[in-house]
């Protein structure tokens, strides 16, 4: 089926999927059938309540934790702050200044929390990444001090795709409390860009907790999760009644939670199929950039990315121009460079975190320069067809041509 205009290729996945079809019909019985409300204790309230509790079972059973560990949020980005301030909040009752360790390239939910930790009077630090953005569970190893708390690195990037050691990170981890016999530091991993791709068990990750956005996995924006496991224990950033264990205050939406689950099976049961044909779509870019355009690098890791993610840098260039030139060619795709409130241009912190002279391109090396303002996001999905990728790539290497210096 086709989601746009046949004349439109849609090209940025990884900021906003569409529902699929049958999440849409789960979910549509919530808004007249089951639309009471899943705190009430008269028999409607606690037949949603029971419906609810059904999914949450599923999702638990998925990521292999139990039930109790998981609490629905309105988006990733709030799971996120639950993570974070959650964690945060409760540590301050064992632990005086209470220390955060962020990689460099996370999502800005991430990293403004951890800002926010420092305002109140906690303490941060930035795990550094390498050229491809990885990060070293070594170097992790040397920030972790006695009042860590937390550890917060995505499973993968959702800029450049680039896929970390998660689990290698989880085993330092364990391993200092194990030394220091001390429940501290957990490890959070937000799997939102990765969902579609990667395995979730949280235990063959290693991690404490994780976070999960409906509108990234082909199920409903306003949704989100948190699920934590284990010895995890978190404080409430929303207050008001104690749904949710007494972590997130709010009624909860069993519409959004239906699609979310749904959404989130999906994904599982397609994700080898849709990873491998993904893959090769992205190659067949990639080697068509790589003869088209000299100057243009591909950003990321070259051996652990995720299939569906294109970060493409072509100096000379300026990124939002690319973008609007592309819109106006039929081809949507996005910059990971943000615009501050007067609207100029800062580039994106990302790419400036990888700290390096454009990647290789197939093995060649490319000429250099900041690519903070000149990196193009391009990420497929679902309903991208090699036709789309092969007019895409065709398009991209106009528009460049037409607007490099």
């Amino acid at each position: 089926m086709s989601w746009f205009k046949e004349k439109r290729i849609f090209l940025d996945y990884a900021s906003a999927t569409p529902t699929l079809p049958e999440v849409k019909r789960v979910m549509e019985k919530y808004l007249v059938e089951y639309f009471y409300n899943p705190s009430a204790i008269y028999e409607e309230g606690l037949t949603v309540k029971r419906v609810v509790e059904k999914h949450r079972l599923r999702i638990a059973k998925l990521l292999g934790i139990q039930s109790e560990g998981l609490v629905f949020t309105s988006s990733g980005t709030e799971a996120n702050n639950l993570a974070i301030l959650g964690t945060f909040a409760k540590s301050l009752e064992k632990v005086r200044h209470p220390h955060v360790i962020v990689s460099a390239i996370e999502h800005p939910s991430i990293i403004a929390c951890a800002e926010e930790v420092v305002r109140r009077g906690g303490e941060m630090s930035i795990l550094k990444v390498d050229e491809s953005g990885l990060v070293s569970p070594a170097e992790l190893a040397k920030l972790i001090k006695k009042n860590t708390v937390l550890v917060s690195v995505a499973l993968a990037n959702h800029e450049v795709g680039t896929i970390q050691p998660v689990a290698k990170l989880g085993r330092v981890i364990r391993k200092y409390r194990k030394t220091h016999g001390i429940s501290y530091p957990y490890l959070h991993t937000d799997v939102a860009a990765g969902a579609n791709f990667l395995p979730l068990y949280m235990e063959s990750l290693q991690a404490d907790l994780m976070t999960l956005d409906g509108g990234k996995i082909y199920g409903p924006k306003g949704v989100g999760l948190l699920a934590t496991r284990g010895i995890v224990e978190i404080g409430p950033i929303i207050f008001g009644g104690d749904q949710e264990g007494g972590r997130r205050a709010g009624t909860i939406n069993p519409g959004l939670i239906a699609g979310i689950t749904l959404a989130l099976e999906r994904a599982e049961s397609d994700r080898e199929k849709e990873s491998k044909r993904l893959q090769g779509y992205r190659k067949s870019f990639v080697d068509y950039i790589a003869k088209k355009l000299s100057q243009a690098s591909v950003n990321g890791s070259e051996t652990s990315h995720l299939p569906n993610i294109i970060s493409i840098g072509v100096p000379g260039t300026l990124a939002e121009f690319v973008v609007i030139k592309l819109d106006r060619a039929g081809v949507a795709v996005s910059t990971g460079a943000g615009c501050s409130l007067d609207g100029r241009v800062s580039g994106s912190p990302v790419i400036r975190a990888l700290g390096k002279e454009p990647a290789r391109l197939n093995g060649v090396s490319r000429s250099g320069g900041d690519l903070a303002e000149a990196t193009v996001r391009i990420s497929m999905g679902r309903y991208t067809t090699w036709r789309e990728v092969e007019k895409a790539a065709e398009i991209f290497c106009k528009v460049v041509k037409s607007v490099i210096k």
